[in-house]
């Protein structure tokens, strides 16, 4: 029986020292539970100023050969980033994340499960309470305050749209596709894309978060910039 094959997209952007061994770290762990699969890793670096050098890909590269790696100079964005990676993306299914696995490998595993045995489009990982309890107040507020507009304001089946966690059929592929946010809230685009499009089965998992995880700070610049693309959202008509 020939082992079934998945597609990892994994974004990558001024990552934490030591990066390129927990990825290696988190992708032989993974192989070895999901030992019917073949995992083929898409890394894209978008533009990272800091903590990526050659001898970084050099490393994983050796331990995890059908890694496909692209890179880019200028810093485009998680959304920009995925997408690129998604063009790639061949497999059956296919699950992208954050360059520091944020979730729990368990959820990990039962998401690619779900897609393997449901017939689901796209399979999102949604956050539970204890998430917003290990994030800092300011992170909290926002992704609370966002679920509160989306559920008040958007039409979509979906109001926990920013995990990091999503798993895609092929049809489900076609609908991130079609997004154009090239930073954070693509996430929501997806969802709102998804919601109104006929014949797409999105579903809720949901996941939780690793007791280890760092985040990084968001700027006003960053808030600011996520606004608008909100309104953008919220206002065009391809969505």
């Amino acid at each position: 029986m020939s082992k079934k094959r998945l597609n990892l997209i994994l974004p990558c952007f001024n990552p934490i020292q030591g990066w390129e061994i927990r990825v290696c770290k988190h992708l032989a762990s993974l192989e070895m539970q999901l030992n019917d699969t073949i995992i083929e890793p898409i890394l894209i670096n978008d533009g990272s100023i800091s903590g990526v050098e050659k001898k970084h890909f050099d490393y994983i590269q050796e331990k995890f050969p059908a890694v496909y790696i692209i890179q880019y100079a200028e810093n485009q964005g998680k959304g920009f980033a995925v997408r690129e990676g998604f063009k790639l993306a061949t497999a059956p299914f296919i699950i992208f994340t954050d360059i520091d696995f944020p979730y729990m490998e368990a959820d990990f595993i039962q998401l690619y499960r779900k897609l393997q045995e449901g017939d689901i489009d796209i399979l999102v990982g949604i956050r539970q309470a204890d998430y917003y309890q290990q994030t800092p107040w300011y992170r909290a507020f926002i992704s609370k305050l966002l679920k509160y507009i989306i559920g008040n304001f958007l039409n979509v089946k979906i109001t926990d749209t920013q995990g990091g966690l999503k798993g895609f059929s092929q049809l489900g592929r076609q609908i991130l596709l079609k997004t154009s946010i090239n930073r954070y809230l693509f996430d929501l685009e997806i969802i709102k894309i998804a919601s109104n499009t006929k014949g797409i089965k999105m579903e809720a998992m949901p996941v939780e978060l690793r007791k280890d995880v760092q985040f990084a700070s968001l700027s006003i610049v960053i808030i600011r910039r996520e606004f608008l693309n909100l309104l953008k959202i919220f206002f065009s008509k391809n969505t």
